[in-house]
C-alpha cells in the first residue's frame, strides 16, 4: 500500500462515519485494524501525531467506556472525528 493509499482510506473511512454511513462502532472495527497494520506505509509525523493524539481517546471515551447516555456519546464521538477529519486533510 502507498502512503496516499493509506491517508486516503483512513479519511474515507471517517468521512463514512461522518455522513452516517456507518456507526462509530463500525468504524472503530475498520479504523483500528487498519491503522495498526498499515501507518508505517505512511510517512507524516504530523499526520500520526494529530491522529493518535484524538481518535484512539475519543474511541476509548465515546464507544467502550459507561456513564454517558448513548446519544452523548454519538454526539460527542461525532464532534471529534469530524475536527479530526478537518484538522487531517489539511496535513
Amino acid at each position: 500500500m502507498s502512503d496516499m493509499e493509506f491517508r486516503a482510506v483512513l479519511l474515507d473511512q471517517m468521512k463514512d462515519y461522518l455522513d452516517g454511513r456507518i456507526t462509530k462502532e463500525e468504524y472503530y472495527d475498520q479504523a483500528e485494524p487498519f491503522y495498526t497494520e498499515y501507518a508505517n506505509t505512511y510517512e507524516n509525523p504530523l499526520f500520526h501525531k494529530c491522529f493518535m493524539d484524538t481518535v484512539p481517546e475519543a474511541c476509548l471515551f465515546y464507544i467502550d467506556e459507561p456513564g454517558l447516555t448513548s446519544e452523548i456519546k454519538e454526539s460527542k464521538f461525532h464532534e471529534v472525528l469530524q475536527e479530526a477529519y478537518v484538522a487531517l486533510q489539511k496535513l
